[in-house]
């Protein structure tokens, strides 16, 4: 069995030459980046691997990578490995699946790159078309690694058609759910144009053409889509004034019409977290299994407004303020939708609000002060990601027989959420590859 017994902290010295201090065999010997066997398998060892099932963490693990997938996982020295096998160890650092970022909009190369970086291997992109995308830039990337994009079609924007595909009718609007459908894509996407008059309309012929609907981010919240039959609810921050006490509806209405204050802070002034309203809210999204996107850190982005969002807008003295003031009225939603089963995801919104990548970890950072703990919300990020994207067959966690798409890290996300930003390598189709210089990808060969 040939062996590199390399730690990872050690091994991105070694990119364009054979891993420092591995033992290899003599023809391999000296052989540099372009010298290796395309069905090579490799035994990643010695480390904690975090499966996302939701378990603990499992210490001196072995995973065994071939052929793209992942073909053995237990404890060191117990996995079984083919003649020839590499073994690359990774003592002291933590294997996890790769990220789902359940809402952001790719449209380059470039931020492809940057999800990847971020430890995103697999991306929901719902407001385009896959000609679209294709025509933005999403091929010709060489050797490259990117993240798989889940595609929907063209977003339902009845109307102009200014973001999508413009209906003018219930009618055209089934008419272009079926033909999206039939031209494969992934999911069905419904911007607030959409009357709530058509939406049953449109979720039955999704359910016919067994499509998931994702009737997120609706101007006055999300209920009545969710009891369309939406397979997502989205944002947590909705501006539903169906989730506010009946007393505080109409003064709520009257302060967002005049735009007097920030509508985020006007409806968490105004929410009971714990109250029957919000109840009829979990009891929409367990009767549907839909899920909830909480977009956390869109929300609270005019808080910090980073350069790199694209439409973020800082807030007021006064504003910030009275935002800071009832944001634990934020956590404490979602502590209660978490708390009864909702099945929480983690999306960036990126670039809308937030850079690319770092969105993602500021939204698993925000979940975690909410409440969650660490364990759960890499759940969310993965496992949860994959159930909403129909992909939990391929992805999502680390499992016999699914995409070898996983991350090294150097420290202990469980321990603290903060270090899954710590990645040492980024695995795709079963290829290890690390961030070099001027953030180009480098591929590592354990030859």
């Amino acid at each position: 069995m040939r062996r590199a017994g390399t730690p990872v902290r050690r091994l991105l010295l070694a990119i364009s030459a054979p891993v420092a201090g591995a033992v290899l065999p003599g023809g391999l010997a000296g052989a540099g980046q372009d010298m290796f066997l395309t069905l090579q398998s490799e035994l990643f060892t010695n480390v904690t691997v975090i499966d996302g099932r939701g378990g603990p963490p499992r210490p001196s693990s072995s995973v065994l990578v071939w052929g793209g997938r992942i073909q053995g996982i237990g404890a060191q020295g117990s996995v079984p490995a083919p003649e020839g096998t590499i073994v690359v160890d990774l003592s002291g650092s933590y294997l996890i699946p790769g990220f789902i970022d359940a809402h952001a909009s790719p449209r380059t190369t470039d931020d492809l790159r940057a999800l990847l970086a971020a430890g995103i291997t697999g991306v929901r992109d719902g407001a385009t078309s896959l000609a679209a995308f294709e025509a933005r830039g999403r091929g010709g990337f060489g050797e490259d690694p990117v993240p798989a994009v889940y595609i929907g079609g063209p977003v339902l924007d009845a109307g102009s058609g200014t973001r999508g595909a413009g209906p003018d009718s219930e009618a055209a609007a089934i008419a272009e759910v079926a033909r999206q459908a039939a031209d494969g894509a992934g999911f069905v996407s419904v911007a607030s144009s959409v009357p709530p008059s058509w939406l049953v309309g449109i979720a039955r012929a999704a359910r016919r053409a067994d499509v998931p609907l994702w009737a997120d981010r609706r101007d006055g919240g999300w209920l009545l889509a969710l009891r369309a039959g939406s397979a997502v609810a989205s944002p947590l921050v909705s501006g539903d004034a169906e989730l506010l006490p009946e007393s505080e509806r109409a003064p709520f209405e009257a302060l967002a019409d005049a735009g007097q204050v920030p509508v985020q802070a006007a409806w968490l002034e105004r929410l009971d977290p714990h109250g029957p309203d919000v109840d009829r809210a979990v009891t929409a999204l367990l009767s549907n299994d839909s899920a909830l996107l909480p977009l956390l850190a869109g929300a609270s982005a005019p808080l910090d407004c980073p350069a790199e969002a694209a439409t973020c807008a800082p807030l007021s003295a006064a504003g910030r303020t009275a935002l800071e003031a009832v944001w634990p009225k934020a956590e404490a939603l979602v502590q209660t939708f978490h708390g009864h089963g909702v099945r929480l995801l983690v999306g960036s919104d990126a670039p809308r609000t937030t850079p690319w990548g770092e969105g993602f970890h500021r939204e698993m950072q925000l979940l975690v002060e909410a409440g969650i703990p660490p364990l759960e919300v890499l759940g969310m990020a993965t496992r949860n990601g994959a159930i909403a994207l129909g992909q939990l067959h391929e992805r999502g966690t680390i499992e016999i027989g699914k995409r070898a798409d996983f991350l090294v890290l150097e420290a202990n996300p469980v321990a603290d959420i903060r270090n899954a930003r710590r990645i040492s390598l980024v695995v795709v189709d079963g290829r290890a590859w690390t961030l070099g210089p001027n953030d180009t990808w480098r591929r590592v060969r354990f030859n």
